[in-house]
């Protein structure tokens, strides 16, 4: 009987530290992302994005919720889904 349970909890922890990494390594795929407005003459940065939130603002867009000023351009809210995310390739921006 003893030896059962430290079987099972061996099994346990082991199982906890590999879904511990494989959750890192998938959070660890972070980019700072911006919309791309009026043909990308003007970046709004809209902060860094990981893993899955990542791969969905790239996919898609991303919802401004209040106008935003840049320099003297008004970008008004909506969604934008011209979206740029620095030195990812998993998009064809």
């Amino acid at each position: 009987m003893k030896n059962n349970f430290l079987f099972l909890a061996g099994i346990s922890v082991f199982m906890f530290v590999a879904c511990e990494d494989d959750d890192h390594d998938h959070d660890s795929d972070c980019h700072e992302c911006h919309i791309a407005y009026d043909n990308d003459t003007v970046q709004v940065d809209i902060g860094e994005f990981c893993g899955d939130d990542l791969a969905n603002v790239e996919a898609n867009g991303y919802t401004l919720t209040e106008d935003m000023m840049v320099g003297d351009v008004t970008i008004p809210a909506g969604l934008y889904t011209d979206i740029h995310c620095e030195e990812h390739g998993d998009h064809d921006h």
